[in-house]
């Protein structure tokens, strides 16, 4: 019986692709993750003290991070159900 060698199993270069286009992604979306978190606090210290401009330009900041967080794991499902 032959054993076989793991490069002829795996093409190990499309592997690292995809664990690096992972953590890229991974990472940029736990970066605007944050952000909208951030901005969240943001928005509440705005409306604490009564700056309603700056209030509604941090809710819109919040809104899109939180939107493309929840698009990128919509997406993110959407591709692995596909697969």
């Amino acid at each position: 019986m032959g054993s076989l060698m793991p490069g002829a199993i795996v093409e190990v270069g499309t592997l690292l692709k995809v664990v690096l286009y992972s953590l890229a992604l991974g990472l940029g979306i736990a970066v605007v993750f944050a952000v909208g978190v951030s901005s969240a606090n943001g928005l509440m210290d705005a409306l604490r003290e009564r700056r309603t401009l700056a209030g509604a330009a941090w809710a819109v900041l919040a809104v899109a991070c939180m939107s493309g967080v929840l698009a990128a794991v919509v997406l993110g499902i959407f591709v692995m159900a596909r697969k």
